[in-house]
């Protein structure tokens, strides 16, 4: 992977996607081999170590967001350096407007919702913040994990469209699971097929603009 990558990953259930995934981020540890990261090889450090460089969004929009904090105290916490005083007083520090101005663009009105426990936001809502925040720090590896699997069609595309806008802005290096097709191959500038846990298509540039859904479809029968 190199920096500025944005890698979709794509396979089979059962291929090995999710077992890449949390290997690279810690939550399963690997036998053999090196994980490098900002010059460092993390293979054997922690979950918490190694999020001082990684970010993750998850499938599921309640684990990136503690529900029962408002909408400002999650982005506070999302901000380094974070300690429980600046929970309490983040208003008066002069971050209301801040908070305003960032999330003013992801369109949801989340803006106006400041002080709104995150447990009454929608799931499409939730998941824009979970990004927000994850990407807050602008960590040197951000992992997206079906981040957009349990969201509608429409919520799902304006989350994947705000995950184009923030990587692409920010210049993030990103490597994102998916099972949409379509996703796959419209978003990032590689893409990776897993299979039985080994990677059996890297493709970037030209030759991944030049695939197709059908294409890539029976690729999965090879």
């Amino acid at each position: 992977m190199y920096d500025g990558d944005f890698i979709s990953v794509i396979g089979n259930n059962g291929a090995g996607k999710s077992t890449l995934l949390n290997t690279i981020a810690g939550t399963l540890s690997a036998d053999a081999g090196s994980i490098n990261l900002e010059n460092k090889n993390v293979i054997k450090k922690s979950v918490s170590y190694r999020s001082r460089w990684m970010s993750r969004v998850f499938q599921d929009p309640k684990m990136g967001t503690a529900g029962e904090l408002s909408v400002a105290e999650n982005l506070v916490l999302a901000q380094s350096h974070v300690n429980t005083t600046s929970l309490k007083w983040y208003n008066k520090k002069g971050q209301w407007e801040k908070f305003q101005e960032l999330l003013k663009p992801l369109d949801m009105g989340l803006e106006d919702r400041l002080k709104t426990q995150v447990k009454y936001l929608s799931g499409g809502q939730r998941q824009a913040l979970s990004l927000l925040m994850a990407t807050l720090s602008k960590p040197k590896l951000l992992l997206l994990d079906e981040h957009t699997a349990a969201l509608d069609p429409k919520t799902s595309r304006d989350v994947m469209n705000l995950t184009d806008e923030i990587v692409n802005r920010e210049k993030l290096t990103t490597m994102m699971i998916t099972h949409k097709m379509s996703d796959a191959l419209k978003y990032g500038n590689r893409l990776i097929m897993v299979q039985d846990g080994q990677i059996t298509l890297d493709v970037s540039g030209k030759d991944k603009q030049n695939l197709d859904s059908e294409e890539l479809v029976g690729m999965f029968d090879n």
